[in-house]
């Protein structure tokens, strides 16, 4: 070999990267990404599904609470139209959309099997005060305008 040419090839091969260096970085990046978008959707799909079960399991008679937070009794379901009619008081029904029943009340069968603290049950008189429900008067707070204004 020349020594020309062995003068040349020597600031070349010292340019060269040697070693692994970061060519580790992009495999172990792609890899978190993957995780980072596969995790929170298989928690999801369990999340629905669950949710599915339960409404499957939902008949006439059940007690629930929609994801806004209103108690009642299914009365009704049509599923091909995503519909529940629920009684919320005696007497009074609404309809709401099936995927808003979330949950099913448990019956409240926990607190029997606590053990009971024999403690003096309390007794209120029909005449004393706070023994049934009276109607409230509003209270005007705002001492600032006149009654019968408003500040709107």
């Amino acid at each position: 070999m020349s020594p020309l040419l062995l003068a040349q090839s020597l600031p070349a091969q010292a340019a060269q990267p040697t070693g692994g260096g970061t060519a580790w970085l992009l495999p172990l990046m792609l890899v978190a990404m993957v995780l980072l978008l596969w995790l929170p959707m298989r928690r999801q799909k369990k999340a629905l599904a669950q949710v599915k079960e339960k409404q499957a399991a939902m008949g006439p008679g059940t007690e629930v609470m929609t994801n806004y937070g209103l108690y009642g009794t299914v009365r009704s379901i049509d599923r091909d139209a995503n519909k529940v009619v629920l009684e919320i008081a005696p007497g009074t029904a609404v309809t709401v959309h099936l995927q808003t029943v979330t949950t099913v009340v448990e019956d409240e069968a926990a607190p029997a099997a606590a053990p009971e603290t024999q403690a003096e049950p309390s007794v209120v008189e029909p005449d004393a005060p706070g023994a049934g429900s009276t109607p409230v008067e509003p209270v005007d707070d705002d001492t600032r305008r006149e009654p019968g204004q408003r500040n709107d």
